[in-house]
């Protein structure tokens, strides 16, 4: 079925249950994991702010990858860095990279003024992606 999961994770309670999720199915399925975080930055007039601290972020993708060896499931991390609005095609790169079947992510909420800017990123990455999307709510 599935042989190599990408997962994208923030730092969110959300992404528990993404974990969980991705945990299941690789060892439902013997796939091998991806886990990717994108350390967001955004444009301030002209200079580039870290949403996240680099130590912050590593540790976000080194817990998931450790519960996820801990239950068995083959996996490494990857933290890459991304302007907010390109953080769809970072996720699409990196599924295309390591040749990824199925890329599995959670919802990120948007205010109101948010939404209407620009689209979401799991509904981004959905709309662009050849391979299956699984998204966690």
């Amino acid at each position: 079925m599935y042989k190599r999961i990408l997962v994208a994770i923030d730092n969110s309670s959300r992404s528990d249950r993404v974990l969980e999720t991705v945990e299941s199915l690789a060892r439902l399925t013997g796939a091998a994991v991806d886990v990717l975080h994108a350390e967001e930055s955004h444009v301030v007039y002209d200079t580039v702010v870290k949403v996240e601290d680099d130590d912050d972020a590593q540790a976000v993708v080194d817990r998931a990858v450790t519960r996820l060896t801990e239950a068995g499931v083959q996996a490494k991390g990857h933290v890459v860095e991304a302007l907010s609005g390109q953080v769809p095609d970072v996720i699409l790169n990196r599924a295309r990279e390591a040749g990824s079947d199925l890329v599995v992510l959670g919802p990120r909420h948007h205010s109101r003024i948010g939404v209407l800017l620009g689209g979401s990123v799991s509904g981004e990455v959905a709309l662009h992606t050849p391979i299956s999307v699984l998204l966690v709510v």
